[in-house]
């Protein structure tokens, strides 16, 4: 009895003093895991440069970190730089110590994220760097070139250039150019535009600005400042269009009522570019609700002179007019009695349509077998009266080279056809009652071929280098619209294209400036497709 009650004695003493002991053991602030500081073997060392950077759209980007590890002469890292923000997915930019990359995300007043991820192979140890990247763009007005190295696919460049870009007050400097190559690969992660590009329009208010690019079976939209893909086909149209009716034929744009127009499987859709609006109407129906088919159009692009849009239906032989609020093809009335008859020209197929001197229509036909071409003229009357008037019918058929052309123009200055074979440059003098075609320009090289030719109309925007012995330098410089002459060339051999400015002389007589020392080339391209300001 007496030695179980002194066993209780002790086990009570002893919890006592186990709890006295934790009862200081709480108190007592431990302060040992503060002086412990983590220290990671893999250093980034920026050398002072700031993490918040920016670029231009396009420019190579460099960034140059410093990173080692430790204690190791002989580390084994990799790199991953991964960009992101701003909802594109996020890719790897680069995988070396050192960035350099080409900026190819789309200009944005939010900063990209940047985020550099070391990693030690051996232990899988990793360090992090993060950066901001403000990216703006540097791609403003110039010439757009459409071209393909692959014959399937298009890819999309520009040329900033005295010829092409608003720049008149600086002195003329051939070499101030900005060729940019792959604009649409490039901002597009390396997609090119499915198809060959068969037409391009730049339409611009305010400060909406779109480029309508269509291939043979579908429409693509893109800010022509950073050339990021937008809406593509039936995300363009109001209401859907049948698969089977998605044929693009031409597209054009009316710069008086501020229309874009699209001939589409012969059908014509209007999309009014004011206010953002970015998407085509209902398709357009004749003003007597007569069946049509459109084939080719002609637009006003410069000015704003309220000429009216026409279009050519094939189906009745006629032109058909589009009205300033572009809701109907207007059949039109004709004044006077004139060399044809603007309701019924015969059925042939339209080759070229377009604006000549005092904005007369200028229209070249060629039969349906093939064998005679002509030219139709007409005025066209103004947007709000359904008026126009027949001027003059041409025989074009005998004259040089006319039956093997591989493109037309003509100029609101001169009353003057130019078109061109795969290696020469006519042009026709239509003033007078004896027309006469004149050679203007030869390619030499025989592997080379024109592909295309076009009368830079783009008002305010370019300028081009004259001679003129008068001046201490040999030459002067004026604007280049109504008096430059671009042409595309495409090599065989060598699959290369190349773009000729050549100033055009005694505006009148279609001359074409002969000393190559005036002319203009860019080159680096592949088949040229089309090109547009």
């Amino acid at each position: 009895m007496c030695c179980n009650m002194q066993n209780a004695m002790k086990i009570r003493f002893i919890i006592l003093m186990l709890a006295i002991v934790g009862c200081f053991t709480s108190c007592y602030d431990d302060k040992s895991n503060d002086s412990v500081k983590t220290i990671n073997p893999l250093v980034i060392d920026m050398g002072g440069v700031p993490t918040s950077m920016s670029a231009f759209l396009l420019d190579t980007l460099e960034i140059k970190p410093v990173v080692y590890k430790i204690g190791s002469d002989d580390a084994d890292l990799s790199y991953k730089w991964e960009i992101s923000g701003n909802d594109i997915m996020p890719f790897v930019l680069d995988s070396t110590m050192t960035l350099k990359a080409v900026v190819s995300v789309a200009p944005n007043s939010n900063p990209y994220t940047i985020i550099l991820t070391v990693t030690d192979n051996r232990t899988n140890l990793q360090n992090y760097e993060q950066f901001s990247l403000s990216v703006y763009s540097n791609l403003g007005k110039g010439l757009v070139v459409a071209d393909t190295r692959d014959g399937i696919n298009t890819d999309l460049n520009l040329i900033m250039s005295q010829n092409f870009t608003e720049n008149f007050l600086q002195p003329f400097n051939e070499k101030d150019n900005t060729i940019l190559k792959n604009v649409y690969s490039t901002t597009n992660g390396g997609k090119l535009i499915e198809g060959l590009a068969t037409g391009m329009v730049t339409s611009f208010y305010d400060d909406n600005r779109i480029l309508t690019v269509t291939t043979d079976h579908s429409v693509l939209q893109m800010d022509p400042f950073d050339y990021v893909q937008g809406m593509v086909d039936n995300e363009i149209f109001f209401i859907p269009v049948p698969e089977e009716q998605f044929k693009p034929m031409c597209l054009m744009y009316d710069n008086s009522a501020y229309y874009e127009l699209l001939i589409m499987d012969h059908v014509v859709y209007a999309r009014r570019t004011r206010w953002g609006n970015k998407n085509y109407s209902a398709s357009l129906e004749t003003s007597d609700l007569s069946p049509y088919r459109a084939t080719l159009g002609c637009s006003f692009i410069e000015g704003s002179n309220t000429r009216s849009l026409y279009v050519y239906d094939e189906l009745n032989g006629r032109f058909l007019k589009c009205p300033y609020e572009y809701n109907e093809l207007q059949v039109v009335r004709q004044t006077g009695s004139g060399p044809f008859d603007i309701n019924n020209v015969g059925k042939m197929n339209a080759l070229f349509m377009a604006p000549g001197k005092d904005d007369a229509i200028y229209t070249v036909f060629e039969t349906k077998d093939g064998g005679k071409r002509y030219l139709y003229t007409f005025d066209g009357g103004t947007l709000y009266v359904p008026t126009c008037t027949a001027l003059k019918l041409y025989d074009l058929t005998s004259y040089p080279g006319i039956m093997n052309t591989v493109g037309f123009d003509s100029s609101p200055l001169e009353d003057v056809l130019y078109y061109a074979t795969d290696k020469k440059v006519y042009s026709l003098l239509l003033e007078g009652t004896n027309p006469q075609a004149f050679e203007r320009y030869e390619v030499e090289d025989p592997n080379e071929k024109i592909t295309s030719i076009m009368v830079w109309r783009k008002g305010w925007q370019g300028k081009m280098k004259f001679k003129d012995s008068s001046s201490g330098e040999g030459y002067t410089t004026d604007w280049a619209m109504n008096r430059m002459m671009v042409i595309t060339i495409y090599n065989e051999s060598t699959k290369e294209g190349k773009i000729v400015a050549i100033p055009i002389m005694n505006i009148g007589s279609g001359i074409l400036e002969k000393d190559k020392d005036f002319h203009q080339v860019y080159e680096g391209f592949g088949r040229i497709l089309c090109i547009t300001p």
